[in-house]
């Protein structure tokens, strides 16, 4: 990609598209000793948080309320942390189609954990804690009001028995409850 505008004369007519790192690019490269003098730090916590906050815009671009994030720190590495929101491509691949699955007033707290999928639509959701909405249809309005499950460090004695991939973490789902929503 670096090489491409070698390519190109002075008569070619090219152009470009610009977006925001969340929407495009993130990555887990660095060791977290590295990543903790690194910005970004390009590593598990900050590539997660990316991908939620990623997810979080294209929701508030269809038209959903989201709380703004706050800071978080694990392993001496810190981020900021807005609603954990995974969509399946089964909801929406692009931000039109987002839209038409996105209905009536939205709103997502900070502290929330929001997973969908399926191919259905939310009609109306207030949510303030956790909810896995699954299969296809439509979610007609709604609160949603628990416990959630929030992030947590792990403990020493986690961390000595944890497998690679929640190593270079430092945090799990912490304990909480999740509501399950089938339209």
């Amino acid at each position: 990609m670096q090489d491409f505008p070698k390519l190109c004369g002075p008569n070619h007519k090219i152009g470009f598209t610009q977006l925001d790192r969340i929407m495009c690019f993130t990555c887990v490269k660095n060791a977290i000793e590295d990543a903790k003098a690194k910005r970004p730090p390009d590593c598990a916590l900050s590539a997660e948080a990316d991908i939620y906050a990623c997810n979080a815009k294209l929701l508030a671009l269809a038209g959903a309320r989201i709380e703004a994030p706050k800071a978080v720190e694990f392993l001496g590495i810190k981020a900021e942390m807005g609603p954990l929101i995974a969509m399946s491509p089964s909801f929406g691949i692009s931000l039109e189609q987002i839209k038409e699955k996105l209905k009536g007033e939205v709103t997502i707290s900070q502290k929330s954990l929001l997973v969908i999928d399926g191919d259905v639509t939310i009609d109306g959701l207030i949510l303030d804690g956790a909810a896995e909405i699954v299969g296809s249809g439509t979610v007609k309005g709604g609160t949603v009001k628990n416990s959630g499950k929030p992030l947590v460090a792990m403990t020493a004695e986690e961390m000595a028995e944890a497998a690679e991939d929640m190593k270079i973490r430092g945090y799990k789902l912490g304990e909480g409850h999740i509501e399950r929503i089938e339209p």
